[in-house]
């Protein structure tokens, strides 16, 4: 058409329009060319090139050379209808459906046999599921913007479907008995390479709903909600084993032994900083929520020992001695804790249980148990380890956090403290009871008038004689 436009039209006398005779006849043959080229089944990638090259190339390449005074008044219609347009999108969207639906099972089965394998592979999974997807959600927008969209927003549904699937194969690995017999380091290696696929599918997740249209967000949440079940799973598993080496460190703790030496907290801060170098292997996202959940589990289940009632102080020098050695522990395990770079983490439960056991005067608990994260069962227990056994000042000290639960009961969720000391039952009661408390829900009539089962059953007799003197 250049070469018509810059050579022969010129040949022909002005005002017979001839190279809008050429145009028309070009495009035309093109325009019947391509729609008998759009009623074959052609293969998903000639579909891509054939509405490619109808939305971007002719237009820019062919017509862009053309005088636009050539195409006014509707001289050139469209090379192919709105409705073949929507046909060709739909059958490449049908297609890529069930072509990446295949592949990503394939590559998932393919990667799922390396996992029980003692071999540490590295795993290509999220690159593979990556590159598969981006194939077609890089095409589509090319061709035009609405096509891109549909493109996401189908690639976004194939891509949660996919990590459901994976999902349900992770806890189908580590509920095998086979894969827990492992070596720790090579069991904890494959499921840091499994927690390490989700920083990347979620970026992915996140990038198509942008691009996709908004009933997209569904598909999203699927695939983020996947994510989020295999990595909390994931970090349960590898928590779990740490504290299982951990445990003979942790039931040293709060005996008298444990005053006079930092030998127990020593193995616990040095078995944490040598696993932490493998640890540090996983993506810093899913590592930084593992760091904090160690945290978390070391302060529970240092708590835990002082809690149950392990440790009792009888004077106010063991009570002084208690509280210094918990505020050496606690300094600790928050220099561990940075240098594991817990950016963000913060639990008070050490710090609070040592400063309520540093107090000398039972009055000058009222104050702090105001704004305690601990729940009644964790104060009363904190008092006998305390040693108060003065019934007056202790139901007062009760009655106070009692009123402080029954405010927060409406609350849509509990303050982070009072969710840490939720994970450390007391198994026993408190010392004493509320009498007080205890009238208010028993009406006076019972109490007048006692059942045969509270009074005191007569011992029955002996049936062997006494032997006579003689």
């Amino acid at each position: 058409m250049a070469v018509v436009r810059g050579r022969l039209a010129p040949a022909y006398p002005a005002g017979l329009g001839a190279f809008g005779v050429y145009l028309r006849g070009y495009h035309g043959a093109l325009a019947e060319w391509l729609g008998a080229s759009a009623r074959r089944r052609l293969p998903l990638a000639d579909r891509y090139a054939l509405l490619h090259w109808h939305n971007q190339v002719y237009p820019r390449e062919v017509l862009g050379l053309v005088d636009m005074a050539a195409l006014e008044n509707g001289e050139l219609g469209p090379l192919l209808s709105p409705g073949t347009l929507r046909g060709l999108e739909d059958e490449c969207v049908t297609d890529v459906k069930a072509q990446t639906r295949a592949a990503l099972l394939r590559v998932l089965q393919e990667d799922e046999e390396h996992w029980g394998s003692l071999e540490d592979q590295p795993s290509s999974l999220a690159q593979d599921v990556c590159e598969l997807l981006e194939e077609h959600t890089e095409r589509a927008p090319r061709i035009s913007q609405e096509f891109g969209e549909r493109m996401a927003h189908c690639c976004l549904g194939g891509l949660a479907e996919f990590l459901q699937s994976f999902q349900q194969r992770v806890e189908r690995f580590h509920e095998n008995p086979g894969v827990r017999e492992m070596l720790p380091d090579t069991y904890i290696s494959k499921t840091i390479a499994l927690v390490n696929c989700g920083p990347p599918l979620r970026a992915l997740a996140e990038r198509l709903a942008r691009v996709g249209p908004p009933e997209s967000e569904p598909a999203r949440e699927a695939s983020a909600s996947a994510l989020d079940h295999v990595t909390r799973l994931c970090h349960r598993v590898v928590a779990d084993l740490l504290f299982q080496e951990l445990q003979p460190h942790f039931n040293k703790l709060m005996r008298r032994k444990w005053l006079s030496s930092p030998e127990a907290l020593d193995g616990i801060v040095g078995t944490l900083g040598a696993q932490a170098l493998a640890l540090r292997r996983m993506q810093d996202e899913p590592y930084q929520a593992l760091v904090a959940e160690l945290h978390r589990r070391a302060l529970v289940e240092y708590v835990r020992p002082l809690l149950r009632g392990r440790l009792r102080c009888s004077s106010a020098r063991t009570r002084s001695r208690v509280a210094g050695r918990l505020r050496e522990d606690a300094a600790q395990l928050q220099r561990l804790f940075r240098r594991l770079v817990s950016v963000g983490t913060r639990f008070g439960g050490l710090s609070e249980t040592r400063t309520r056991l540093g107090f000398r005067e039972a009055g000058d608990l009222h104050a702090p148990v105001c704004s305690s994260p601990h729940r009644r069962k964790h104060v009363a227990a904190l008092l006998d380890i305390r040693g108060l056994r003065n019934t007056a000042a202790r139901q007062e000290i009760l009655a106070v956090a009692r009123d402080l639960e029954l405010s927060e009961e409406g609350a849509l969720s509990p303050p982070r403290d009072r969710a840490f000391f939720a994970d450390i039952p007391v198994p026993r009661p408190s010392f004493c009871l509320s009498f007080p408390l205890f009238l208010g829900r028993l009406p006076l009539s019972r109490l007048a008038r006692p059942t045969l089962a509270c009074l005191p059953r007569p011992r029955p007799p002996s049936l062997v004689r006494p032997r006579a003197r003689r």
